[in-house]
C-alpha cells in the first residue's frame, strides 16, 4: 500500500534446495561405499601392495615400474578391485541414492526450505505537522523481520526443528534547509534489536553546502550496526575430510563440548606439528583458540564528496571514506581431537602413528569477531559528458581497502583494489531517434579472495557490453538486443567461483518510457 506521505508493504521470500546436494561429501560416501579406505582390506592397503608388487624387480615378483608409473597402476588396480565405474558417475544407482539422502541422515543432500517474513514503513509527518512551512522534513518508520530457518540438520543446527530469529527496527530522520537553501543539514536514528543479540541505537548526520548552482559539497558521520546472518549464526555444515563450518553462537560451541575438550589455534596447531616432524614433539606449543562474546559488528564512518554540473554538459562527481569497525565479522580456523591425545590434531593415531585425519581430529572454520578496530578507506570518481546528438561519454572508477587483520583472521573483504567503467552510448539517432545504443569497458583489479570454500588470488579482467535499442513510441515500449561480455573472454569474480563467458540476449519491454 502507497500513499503520497506513506508506504506499509509486506513480502516473503520462500527458499527451496530442491536436488542440491553437496558434491565433495557425496563424492566421499560413494567412494567409501564402494571400498572402505581404512582396514587391512581397504583401498589404502590395497594401493600400498599394488604399489609395491609394482615397484618390486620381475626377479621378485614385481614389475619393476618408476615411482610415477607405479602410482598410475597402484590407483588403477585398486579403483578396479573396488568396482567403481569409468566416467560419469551421476546417474549410477548408488550414487543417485547418496544424493537423494539429506546430509543429517548420512547423504548428501541439502534439505533448505529457510523463509524470510518482513514487513517494514513508512510515514512523511512533514504536511501532517505543516513544517514544511519552515524548509524542515520529518520521516518515520519501522520494521519487521524473521527468519525461519529450516534445513532439517543440512546446513543449519535445527535437526531438533525450525529455528526462529526475529528482528525489529525503528528510525526517524529530521531535515532542515538553511540560508536561502544553501546548506541543508540532515539527522537521523535508528534502534535495531535482533532475538540473539542486543539492542543498539546508531545516529547518523549529513550536510549538503550549496558553493553555486548546481555544484555542491557533502559531508557525513555515520554510524552503522549490522547482524550477523543467518549462516554467521548457526551454520553447522561437515564440507568433507573432517572440516565443519560452524556458526558463531555459543550454543554450537556447548554443542561440540569446547569447554572440556578445547580448540586450538590453527598457527598453534602448525608449530606443533612441526616440533613433530623434527624428532621432539612439544605439546606446549598448543595455544587454545579464545572466543570471546558473538556480537553483531559495528562502524563509524565519515565521507565528503563533490557533486557538480558544468556548462551544462560535464557532471562530475567525486567522493572519499575511511571508516573504522568494531567487532569485525570474520572467521577463524581452529583444530580439535577427536581421539584425546595432541597427536588427533596433525591426524595422527594416540601414539603417534599415522591415522585417519577425518577421525582423528575436526577442523572447524567458526565465525567470530576480530579484537580491536579494523580500518577500511575508499573514493571514487565519475564523470559524464554530453555530446551533441543525444550522444554522451561517461566514467568512473572506484577503490577500496581495508587495513591490517590478526593472523589466522579471515575478513571475506573480498574486494579489488581498483574498479572501472568506461561507457559510449547514444540515447537516440535515426528513424526519428529510434535507434539507441550503449558501449561499456570494465575492468577489474586481481585480488586474493577468502571464502569457507577456499581461498586464493582472482585475476584482473576486463569486459565489454553492449547493447542496441529501437523505441515504439506508440506503446512507449523498448526493444533491446544485446550482451554482457561480448567477446566471450571467461573470467571469475571468486575463488573457486565457475567461470562467467558471454550472455546474450534480446527483451521487450512495455510502458517503459
Amino acid at each position: 500500500m502507497k500513499n503520497k506521505n506513506w508506504f506499509l508493504r509486506a513480502y516473503t521470500t520462500q527458499e527451496n534446495a530442491g536436488d542440491t546436494y553437496n558434491s565433495t561429501i557425496a563424492a566421499r560416501l560413494f567412494n567409501e561405499a564402494l571400498l572402505p579406505s581404512g582396514g587391512a582390506t581397504g583401498w589404502f592397503s590395497q594401493y600400498a601392495q599394488n604399489y609395491i608388487k609394482s615397484r618390486l624387480p620381475a626377479s621378485l615378483g614385481g614389475a619393476g615400474l618408476g615411482d610415477a608409473a607405479a602410482e598410475i597402476y597402484a590407483r588403477s588396480a585398486t579403483d578396479a578391485a573396488s568396482g567403481r565405474p569409468n566416467g560419469a558417475i551421476y546417474n549410477n544407482p548408488l550414487f543417485q541414492k547418496i544424493v537423494q539422502t539429506p546430509i543429517s541422515k548420512g547423504g548428501g543432500l541439502f534439505v533448505d526450505k529457510t523463509a524470510l517474513y518482513m514487513i517494514e514503513g513508512q510515514y512523511n509527518l512533514t504536511h501532517a505537522l505543516g513544517l514544511e512551512k519552515t524548509k524542515t522534513d520529518l520521516l518515520v518508520g519501522g520494521n519487521w523481520k524473521q527468519y525461519a530457518l529450516n534445513s532439517q540438520g543440512t546446513l543449519f543446527a535445527d535437526t531438533a526443528g525450525k529455528i526462529y530469529i526475529n528482528e525489529v527496527g525503528a528510525y526517524a530522520q529530521l531535515s532542515q534547509q538553511l540560508f536561502n537553501d544553501v546548506l541543508k543539514l540532515t539527522a537521523s536514528g535508528r534502534y535495531d534489536k535482533n532475538s540473539n543479540f542486543d539492542g543498539r541505537f546508531t545516529p547518523r548526520f549529513s550536510a549538503v553546502v550549496k558553493l553555486a548552482k548546481n555544484h555542491n559539497l557533502r559531508f557525513s558521520y555515520q554510524t552503522a550496526y549490522r547482524f550477523p546472518s543467518t549462516q554467521n549464526q548457526w551454520i553447522n555444515l561437515l564440507v568433507g575430510g573432517g572440516t565443519r563450518l560452524m556458526g558463531g553462537l555459543p550454543q554450537l560451541r556447548n554443542f561440540y563440548n569446547f569447554n572440556n575438550n578445547p580448540s586450538y589455534t590453527l598457527a598453534s596447531v602448525r608449530a606443533f606439528g612441526a616440533s613433530v616432524l623434527s624428532g621432539n614433539p612439544n605439546p606446549g606449543l598448543l595455544q587454545v583458540q579464545n572466543f570471546g562474546k558473538f556480537k553483531p559488528e559495528s562502524s563509524n564512518s565519515f565521507e565528503v564528496g563533490y557533486k557538480g554540473l558544468v556548462a551544462q554538459k560535464l557532471l562530475i562527481d567525486v567522493y572519499a571514506y575511511w571508516a573504522a569497525y568494531k567487532d569485525f565479522l570474520g572467521g577463524v580456523t581452529v583444530v580439535q581431537s577427536q581421539n584425546g591425545s595432541p597427536f588427533g590434531l596433525l591426524g595422527l593415531n594416540p601414539n603417534g602413528s599415522s591415522g585417519n585425519a577425518a577421525t582423528t581430529r575436526t577442523i572447524y572454520s567458526i565465525s567470530v569477531n576480530t579484537p580491536g578496530n579494523v580500518n577500511t578507506n575508499g573514493w571514487g570518481a565519475s564523470v559524464q559528458y554530453l555530446l551533441p546528438r543525444n550522444f554522451s561519454l561517461n566514467a568512473n572508477v572506484y577503490s577500496d581497502q581495508i587495513g591490517s587483520l590478526p593472523s589466522d583472521f579471515v575478513s571475506y573483504f573480498n574486494t579489488p583494489k581498483i574498479r572501472t567503467n568506461i561507457g559510449f552510448s547514444n540515447s537516440g539517432f535515426l528513424l526519428d531517434n529510434r535507434l539507441g545504443f550503449s558501449l561499456m569497458y570494465r575492468y577489474q583489479d586481481s585480488f586474493y579472495y577468502e571464502g569457507t570454500f577456499g581461498t586464493g588470488n582472482v585475476p584482473s579482467f576486463t569486459t565489454i557490453d553492449g547493447v542496441i535499442t529501437f523505441k515504439l513510441p506508440a506503446t512507449k515500449s523498448m526493444i533491446k538486443i544485446g550482451g554482457t561480455n561480448l567477446l566471450n573472454r571467461y573470467y571469475t569474480n571468486g575463488f573457486g567461483n565457475a567461470q562467467i563467458g558471454g550472455l546474450y540476449y534480446v527483451s521487450y519491454g512495455y510502458n517503459v518510457f
